[in-house]
């Protein structure tokens, strides 16, 4: 680990001048009602440096230590972080949100397997390593820093959800012409009529959107932002004859 990682992870650049003082002092100087006569350090505020969470260095260097022993990655770590200091002891309490350090074997009838406890402070519950918030663990066994293939991340797990959704929308409803749709409801399959929704209209000195009720979301929608979208005027469940036409599943 570089000597200067933790300054590289908690301190951000300083916005004042070397001085200790911002450089937003001209908007108060100049501003008409500030009083005729002002100190040379008026209308300047003094900020020192602050602390920065700036987390992607420590991560990417603990993914370069994967199949290591943990023992001495750690210790390469305290080498360079002494945990007396505030400042450096930050970046310690932070290694437990991309490593799971506190992990123990279970004896299962298929052979075993390893268990971490989660290390968020609301939720202390072991957990099975598939299912762990987490993306690297140290295997209780041999010591060794792993990564956890199951793991993740919330904006991948984020796109599958949508993708599913869109994919499962698109199973769900299928258009018959522009005023006409086939939408499954509940597991039923009605023949939707779509309606556009009035643009907004002038009423004396007002803009006046009118509200109608859409048949399938049940709530009552607006035109929006002037864009032309369409509502569900009307509904009605397909019979037996419709669902074989449209090769639909009952």
């Amino acid at each position: 680990m570089r000597e200067d990682m933790f300054k590289v992870i908690v301190e951000r650049p300083r916005l004042v001048n070397s001085n200790g003082y911002s450089r937003d002092g001209r908007k108060f100087r100049n501003d008409e009602n500030a009083p005729g006569r002002l100190g040379m350090k008026r209308g300047y505020t003094q900020r020192p440096k602050w602390l920065n969470e700036n987390l992607a260095p420590l991560k990417r260097y603990l993914e370069q230590q994967v199949d290591r022993p943990w023992d001495k990655v750690y210790s390469e770590i305290r080498a360079t972080i002494d945990a007396r200091s505030t400042v450096k002891q930050h970046i310690l309490q932070h290694i437990g949100d991309f490593v799971a350090t506190d992990t123990h074997w279970v004896e299962t009838p298929s052979g075993g397997r390893v268990v971490v406890r989660n290390q968020n402070w609301w939720n202390r519950k072991e957990v099975a390593l598939e299912e762990a918030d987490v993306e690297l663990f140290v295997h209780p066994k041999t010591g060794i820093l792993l990564r956890n293939r199951r793991f993740v991340s919330w904006d991948r797990r984020n796109r599958q959800m949508r993708e599913t959704k869109q994919a499962q929308d698109h199973l769900d409803c299928r258009d018959i012409d522009v005023h006409r749709q086939l939408r499954r409801i509940d597991g039923i399959w009605y023949e939707v009529t779509l309606g556009l929704l009035p643009a907004p209209r002038v009423q004396g000195k007002d803009i006046v959107c009118g509200a109608f009720w859409d048949v399938v979301r049940k709530e009552w929608v607006q035109r929006q932002h002037g864009v032309a979208e369409t509502y569900a005027v009307s509904k009605r469940q397909l019979g037996a004859k419709e669902l074989k036409k449209y090769a639909l599943g009952a």
